[in-house]
């Protein structure tokens, strides 16, 4: 029998037959579920899913015991090598603004920077990985994005650092970070996420340069190369024993492996691909075509997102991909807007939850001047948004000005 119940009368037992919304709004990966662990209730609660339908029929008695912790994923018996566990570190909630936590942002960007700069030139000397060194890192940044899932991300469009070299491993460990929190993991499982984006491209040092870094097409055995990295990634990783989770090798080689088998360097399909490594290859995706290369004029945020959403169900599973968009918003911080008033506005925070109507800052009247003092609307609330809506994007240099302007890029001490 199928009953319509408030999110918080839901109970461990209970059988969750619908959540009542999309993909893009709610925390599961399936919109039904046997509820095993409050934790789960807690995530629906925290999406803001005020009530839901559940089968009492699919239902079964509470368990009389307290239910035991939520395993790790699961890892996969394709590859071995040392492992600890990783220690959990308090959740911080994200209780400010995005303005408010990019003094921090950008301290934590920039010391990880540093870090991506060392871990590669030790590999190119062979020298030995400082593990503990990435991992605070690594921990930081995890702090960041708990306490505002936009910051770090907003840096990466708005900020224009070093060579893509290095920016890139730690750019796609910021995008798995903020996707992983989307997806309510655990801070272990961040911090594992996020070691091994930070280390997912270190084969590229194996690769000669002339192919590593040639502006034009690849040919078959140029590219037959280059699809060796992700592997040798592995292996740099365990021929220096590092003391890290086995998943950690696991982002670093299975990274380009896809949906329908086409990826490499295994050739796994669908759920054989372990969840870490398809966000580290959602957001590697992402990174490559938006970031601007000598060779190469990084797509706007919104067509990437076309792009990947096209790789629904060959590359990606379509719940992957899905999720991966709602996490970084159709509209990214940072991006210049044009309002259906005419009025041009920047981004300043995505609106999770309804993806369309993020937090702007109006910055241009409709005959293009711009206002001294920009206006911030939510534009999710009717009594703010005036009925204004998104009807185009604008790139900066049609718009004439930087958005990072519009954004408080001060280092704190």
């Amino acid at each position: 029998m199928l009953k319509k119940i408030s999110t918080r009368s839901l109970q461990v037992g209970m059988f969750v037959a619908d959540v009542g919304r999309t993909w893009f709004n709610h925390p599961w990966k399936t919109k039904s579920r046997l509820l095993t662990e409050r934790s789960e209730i807690e995530e629906l609660i925290n999406f803001g899913i005020d009530e839901v339908v559940i089968d009492t029929d699919k239902s079964v008695a509470p368990p009389k015991t307290t239910p035991k912790p939520k395993p790790a994923p699961v890892v996969s018996t394709a590859i071995r090598g040392p492992s600890q566990p990783v220690k959990t570190v308090k959740s911080v909630e994200p209780t400010v603004t995005m303005e408010m936590e990019f003094p921090k942002a950008i301290k934590a960007y920039s010391k990880a920077l540093d870090t991506s700069k060392a871990l590669v030139a030790a590999c190119q000397l062979n020298k030995r990985i400082e593990v503990n060194e990435v991992q605070e890192n690594v921990d930081e940044l995890v702090e960041s994005v708990s306490r505002n899932r936009d910051a770090l991300t907003a840096l990466i469009k708005l900020r224009h650092f070093d060579d893509y070299t290095f920016t890139h491993s730690l750019n796609v460990s910021v995008l798995s970070l903020s996707t992983g929190k989307t997806l309510g993991l655990t801070d272990a499982e961040l911090k594992i996420l996020g070691l091994g984006t930070m280390f997912h491209d270190l084969g590229k040092i194996r690769i000669p340069d002339k192919i590593l870094n040639k502006p034009g097409k690849l040919t078959d055995e140029e590219f037959a190369v280059m699809r060796n990295h992700a592997a040798l990634s592995a292996d740099i990783i365990t021929e220096q024993h590092l003391n890290v989770n086995d998943q950690v090798i696991q982002v670093a080689r299975f990274h380009h492996e896809r949906n329908d088998g086409s990826g490499y360097p295994d050739h796994l399909q669908g759920d054989q691909i372990p969840p870490l490594a398809t966000i580290c290859g959602l957001s590697d995706v992402y990174d490559a075509l938006t970031s601007d290369r000598v060779y190469h004029k990084g797509m706007p945020p919104h067509e990437a997102l076309k792009f990947i959403y096209g790789l629904r169900g060959t590359h990606f599973q379509p719940e992957w991909v899905e999720r991966f968009v709602q996490s970084v918003g159709i509209y990214p911080p940072g991006t210049i807007v044009e309002l259906n008033s005419g009025h041009w506005a920047v981004v300043i925070e995505v609106n999770n939850r309804s993806l369309l109507t993020p937090l702007v800052k109006v910055v241009a009247d409709p005959n293009r001047q711009l206002y001294t003092r920009p206006k911030l609307v939510d534009l999710s609330k009717p009594a703010e948004s005036q009925g204004w809506t998104i009807s185009g994007v604008i790139s900066s240099s049609e718009a004439g000005f930087d958005p990072s302007t519009y954004f408080n890029f001060q280092e704190s001490s």
